[in-house]
């Protein structure tokens, strides 16, 4: 079935349900480091020394990150960011540019290629990924619908932007929920983008985006509706110490001189 671009995907189209997924537990990182760790973590489940997975970031710095064809003269007052202190990174994931603070939830999905999405199939892998959670939102009262390339919205503001990446055998979606994100912050390091998705109609930061806070959830209950979409009930595991170490170490590449 054919999603028209720009055109939602309402909460009722049926799609493939993703199959239950591991939650992968692991431990509070900076948001490079997380990043970083998502890359690994997409080879292992290539090789199948890791199980397909949903992870929550547990985060402990904010930061601006850029997709991996975006610019930051063009995408980020990077003087500003600068002077907050806040990182400027370069995910090897597409997408667009997200300004990610404490007011996030910060998810990300690897599943192996060619299952039930096919290699490079990016608009199949994002309705596999959205389809339960789509779901799950409407089981609480609240319809999202997906916006291609790549956003979730609720009542035509985004509410979640999300990146994709494909290599080593698996599929990455990666994002981030705004839930009671600073917009004004955002509003003051991201510039107006150069390209947006139709339904935008050329609004603000502020005008464009919406907090899940302003439709009674949590990050509590956010993260919870994202497990109960994804995963099985006691099918936790921890990710492996190497592979964060190994993120750790890596983690300085993701950085945006100036």
């Amino acid at each position: 079935m054919a999603v028209i671009q720009n055109r939602p995907l309402p909460a009722h189209v049926h799609v493939p349900m993703i199959d239950p997924l591991v939650y992968l537990e692991s431990p509070p990182l900076t948001v490079a480091e997380n990043i970083a760790l998502d890359r690994l973590l997409m080879q292992a489940v290539g090789d199948d020394t890791m199980p397909e997975h949903l992870r929550l970031y547990s985060y402990t710095d904010e930061a601006v990150v850029l997709g991996i064809s975006q610019q930051p003269d063009q995408y980020v007052t990077t003087a500003l960011c600068r002077e907050d202190g806040i990182a400027v990174l370069k995910r090897f994931s597409g997408g667009g540019t997200v300004c990610i603070d404490a007011g996030c939830v910060v998810y990300s999905v690897i599943v192996k290629t060619g299952r039930r999405v096919k290699a490079f199939n990016v608009r199949d892998a994002y309705r596999y990924v959205f389809s339960p959670i789509i779901e799950q939102f409407a089981h609480h009262g609240t319809t999202v619908s997906f916006f291609p390339p790549c956003d979730l919205a609720v009542q035509l503001r985004k509410i979640a932007g999300n990146a994709q990446a494909q290599k080593h055998g698996a599929i990455l979606v990666h994002g981030s929920f705004l839930v009671h994100a600073d917009i004004e912050r955002i509003e003051r390091y991201l510039k107006h983008p150069a390209e947006e998705p139709e339904y935008r109609s050329g609004r603000s930061h502020n005008m464009f985006l919406a907090n899940l806070s302003e439709f009674g959830y949590s990050c509590d209950s956010v993260a919870d509706l994202l497990k109960h979409a994804w995963t099985e009930q006691d099918g936790n595991c921890t990710v492996k110490p190497e592979l964060v170490e190994k993120a750790i170490a890596e983690a300085g590449k993701l950085q945006v001189s100036g």
